[in-house]
């Protein structure tokens, strides 16, 4: 029989021999041997009999040999020809071993051949071309290929319009191809693909490329099985149309298209491979089944072993159809086929390649998710991914996801193996910002694995494994930022408590980086890895002291947590939450099962602070005494205060329970708790000040008994400390309420004597002391410190003219005449340099009291013989008797004034009278007496005329309204000196009351 060559397709050989074998009535017009009219066998289920075909083949014959009619002759031979062809394939399909079965209709359907071959014009044959067919067939079955191909070549020449002519024409094509003669089968494949209704019209073009094919022809075998591959795709517009199609297909058809795509692979071979489909493409027009033949040929590739060939064909269909939907398989293909072909070195960078084509932020994945477009991955990240893209396979999906975990694990596996050389050191160490590069790789990929499928069962894993990448590149922010969402968002249950915790470190981290102003660790020469810290200090604490405080709360298992608060309470109170703090510090201290040792020491010495710094001082007070309980065991690390602090803060707190005490009126109360830290804190710093309080309060109560007895045992035992300098100053208000005036004025006389570096504090101290020892009648104290003073301090005046004065009377009171009358002239001083209304008062005062003493030596005097020298002496002490009194006039004092000018009067007045009163020499007559006595007269006449006029001008004044002892003293003596004048007592008097 003809057969196809060995690399036909088993599946088309299978075709033409069933078309072959199939049969149809005679009255149709058949296509195929297999369709020429022919006895039925009966079905199988009836169980025909053979006994029963020879009975229908003895009736034939028995019909034949008894018909006359040369055409019902004809058909009864051609049914006898049929049966006994039924009968051969038969037995032929039940045969177990080779033998020839068609002899009988060979040589039936030769003889009916030859009778037309004799005379075609006499033959009564209605079908002559079938019968060529039939026996063109049943040559062929039993073998006879070379008879069976020149029964088809009459076939073809005797009958050129003959339906059975495309299968003859088939068939003696077969049979140049396989005579090698490709140009022959080449030409008669054309004639039979020429014609769409045949049902060898596609076998045909599929044969005629193979003979173009093995005439090295490939563009024109390349265009036959493209036509081919358009006849089969008819109607399918859209790649993803193709497989639909496809499954539609009936088995030889679809056996048909897939070894077209085999040898149109084989095709692209011999050419430019994959270059070729590209331009084939470009030349007729894009293909919606283009990826088949980028997919065989990368088969056939793979085949012959080529599996970089092959895989350079997956990558150039997505070269040139990088927006396809089946692009990320074909990069699939490319990946699996370098991993199949030994190609390690290629798998990873395909695999980067496939996530940067395909992945979440790439331009492919955003316009099939129908998300707007980004200029950078950093926008992209920014967009929400839960969109699936459209038309992406489930597999390029699935891929994606292996393809993202195991390039993050791997840059992470590197970076660590980059990091354990940088370590080592060495020439050829990598550098920081080579480790710091592939870290930042692991962790973008990690970030794209989440953004891509967050739903992923690994997510949390990744999340995590990304800030920890994070965090070894530099990247402190970004990595913080990871650990909490894997911490508090995701509250993953693998990592979600060493995220927490990791969380907090960093955040300790950008605390002290913030400090310093340095920011995170980074390398400059990886821009990437450059972190500057912006944020205040005070903000990344926050941020620290949450973190914590999450962390405890989601993970109160964790071995670690109740340590976190612990460590969290004193960062609460330094950011000024106190109350936070406070709580946070009863949080560990109630925490169960009970904390360590240091962890409750720091808790109840934070609990202390915060209760201390919001005013809730009994509280603090009990907290500290817990810690002060703990502190022999655990207060021992660093930083921690000593015992004697601990008890300062304990008297600290009694000391302000005291003060809200006091200002709340309790004064009792608040005295109390003062005295306790004195009686249990004795040795702390505030207890000198509380006791100095507490008799400080006593007073302010007027409690002076026991606030003299407070202050005064502060003294004694404090006689150094700061506040004792109050001390006097605080007792003397006591002495005064108390009127424990000399008390008060021993203590001022001390104070006076301690304030050399406060000169008016001594100033104040020495005056106040003199006037206590004055009121306490101690007049010997009271006159040293008042001359003390006035000795001292010449400012401020009026204190010291005071002090004089004081000083004038004092020893006026002792009968000192002498200091006194140096206290006098100091007045008259004082009123002289600084003339002011009381100074120039105390100072004609003390004028007039100093002038007493010239007067009374004046009027002392007596005028005696001998004359001249008492009269010198008289002259003497009447010039100082009136200088005296003219410094009286000085001061210009009114109520001196005429007292000094009555005086004065008076001394002239007295001059006169002892010069007319004067002793008389013995020797003088009667008339040399008298002679003397008028020359007296006339010595005393100026003198008692200048009394007169002073005594005068004096009672003038009481015109001026000024009328006192002195004026009426003078109008008096005018009235002895001259009586006629002012000797009218009675007018005198009257008139001068109706002046006044």
């Amino acid at each position: 029989m003809i057969r196809f060559r060995r690399h036909l397709p088993l599946a088309v050989v299978t075709a033409i021999t069933l078309g072959a074998c199939s049969h149809q009535p005679l009255h149709q017009v058949g296509n195929t041997l297999a369709d020429l009219p022919e006895a039925q066998l009966p079905p199988s289920d009836l169980a025909v009999s053979a006994q029963d075909l020879a009975q229908i083949e003895a009736q034939y014959r028995s019909a034949l040999s008894v018909a006359t009619h040369p055409q019902v002759r004809h058909q009864i031979q051609v049914r006898l020809a049929d049966l006994e062809m039924a009968r051969s394939e038969q037995a032929q399909q039940e045969a177990r071993s080779l033998t020839q079965f068609f002899a009988e209709p060979i040589a039936h359907y030769q003889q009916l051949v030859e009778a037309y071959a004799t005379d075609p014009q006499a033959s009564v044959a209605t079908a002559p071309d079938a019968l060529y067919y039939k026996l063109a067939k049943a040559l062929a079955l039993e073998g006879r290929d070379a008879e069976a191909a020149a029964a088809l070549d009459e076939l073809a020449a005797r009958f050129p319009q003959s339906a059975y002519l495309h299968e003859a024409q088939f068939r003696r094509a077969e049979r140049a191809f396989a005579a090698g003669d490709y140009q022959q089968a080449q030409q008669l494949y054309r004639q039979v693909a020429a014609s769409p209704a045949s049902s060898f019209a596609d076998n045909a073009l599929y044969m005629q490329g193979w003979s173009a094919y093995k005439l090295s022809q490939y563009d024109a075998a390349m265009g036959n099985f493209t036509q081919l591959l358009d006849q089969g795709f008819v109607g399918v517009q859209l790649p993803g149309q193709v497989g639909k199609a496809l499954r539609k297909m009936g088995a030889n058809q679809r056996n048909l298209i897939d070894d077209t795509l085999r040898v149109l692979s084989f095709t692209y071979a011999n050419l430019d491979g994959a270059q070729s489909i590209a331009e084939q493409q470009q030349a007729i027009g894009t293909r919606a089944y283009q990826h088949l033949l980028y997919r065989e040929l990368g088969k056939l590739y793979e085949t012959q072993e080529r599996h970089l060939d092959s895989a350079d064909t997956y990558a150039r269909f997505v070269n040139h159809n990088p927006d396809a939907d089946l692009a990320p398989d074909f990069s699939i293909m490319e990946i699996e086929t370098y991993q199949r072909g030994g190609f390690p070195s290629l798998v990873l960078p395909a695999k980067r390649a496939f996530v940067d084509r395909y992945g979440v932020y790439s331009s492919y994945w955003q316009a099939r998710a129908g998300l707007p477009q980004t200029t950078s991955a950093l926008q992209a990240r920014q967009e929400i991914r839960s969109k699936k893209p459209r038309n992406m396979s489930t597999d390029a999906l699935a891929k994606l996801k292996l393809y993202l975990h195991e390039l993050a694990r791997h840059h992470h596996a590197e970076a660590q193996r980059l990091q354990a050389g940088l370590a080592e050191g060495g020439e050829l160490a990598p550098s920081r910002a080579d480790v710091n590069r592939a870290y930042l790789e692991a962790a973008d990929l990690y970030q794209q694995f989440i953004v891509t499928f967050p739903a992923d069962s690994r997510a949390g894993e990744m999340n995590f494994l990304m800030a920890e990448a994070y965090s070894e590149s530099g990247r402190t922010l970004s990595a913080l930022t990871a650990y909490e969402t894997v911490a508090f968002t995701r509250r993953d249950p693998t990592y979600g408590s060493d995220a927490g915790y990791s969380s907090i470190l960093l955040a300790q981290q950008l605390v002290e980086a913030s400090q310093t102003s340095t920011g995170p660790e980074a390398d400059p020469s990886v821009p990437q890895a450059q972190e500057p810290v912006t944020s205040e200090v005070w903000q990344w604490q926050q941020r620290k002291i949450d973190n914590a405080l999450k962390f405890a709360e989601l993970y109160p298992h964790d071995e670690r947590a109740v340590q976190v608060l612990a460590s969290t309470a004193p960062e609460l109170m330094f950011q000024g939450d106190l109350t936070r703090a406070a709580e946070v510090a009863r949080q560990v201290i109630t925490w169960q099962p009970v904390p360590a040792g240091p962890l409750l020491y720091s808790a109840w010495l934070t609990l202390g602070h915060a209760e201390f710094d919001q005013a809730f001082y009994a509280e603090a007070e009990a907290a500290y005494w817990q810690a002060l309980r703990l502190h022999p065991e655990w207060g021992s690390q660093p930083g921690s205060p000593s015992a004697a602090e601990l008890r300062e803060r304990i008297a600290a707190s009694l000391y302000q329970q005291a003060q809200q005490a006091l200002a709340a009126d309790n004064t009792d109360a608040g005295i109390a708790l003062l005295l306790r830290i004195e009686r249990e804190l004795p040795n702390t710093d505030i207890a000198s000040t509380a006791l100095f309080d507490a008799g400080h309060a006593a007073q302010m109560a007027g409690d002076w008994p026991l606030a003299e007895s407070l202050l005064s045992r502060f003294a004694n035992l404090y006689p150094n400390h700061t506040l004792a300098t109050n001390i006097p100053a605080k007792l003397i208000v006591i002495y005064e309420a108390l009127q424990a005036w000399e008390k008060a004025a021993a203590l001022l006389s001390q104070q006076a004597l301690a304030s050399a570096d406060n000169p008016e504090r001594a100033r104040q101290s020495l005056l106040t002391a003199a006037e206590y020892y004055d009121k306490a009648g101690n007049w010997e104290q009271a006159r040293n410190h008042y001359r003390d003073y006035a000795h001292a301090y010449p400012e401020p005046f009026n204190d010291r003219l005071e002090v004089e004065q004081r000083l004038t009377q004092m020893y006026e009171q002792a009968g000192d005449e002498l200091s006194r009358n140096f206290w006098l002239n100091r007045l008259i001083t004082s009123g002289q340099q600084n003339p002011t209304e009381r100074s120039r008062y105390l100072g004609a005062q003390a004028a007039t009291t100093l002038a007493q003493g010239p007067y009374q030596r004046f009027r002392s005097i007596a005028l005696t013989l001998p004359i001249k020298s008492s009269l010198t002496r008289k002259r003497a002490a009447l010039d100082d008797a009136l200088a005296a009194q003219r410094q009286v006039l000085d001061f210009n004092v009114a109520q001196f004034t005429t007292r000094a000018n009555f005086y004065i009067g008076e001394i002239y007045t007295l001059l006169a009278r002892d010069l007319m009163a004067s002793e008389r020499p013995k020797e003088l007559n009667a008339l040399e007496l008298e002679q003397y006595d008028i020359l007296l007269e006339e010595q005393a006449y100026p003198f008692e005329e200048k009394a007169i006029e002073l005594h005068e001008a004096n009672a003038q004044r009481s015109f001026d309204q000024l009328y006192d002892d002195w004026v009426a003293a003078s109008i008096e003596s005018l009235g002895k000196i001259l009586p006629a004048r002012y000797g009218k007592h009675e007018s005198t008097v009257e008139a001068q009351r109706e002046l006044r």
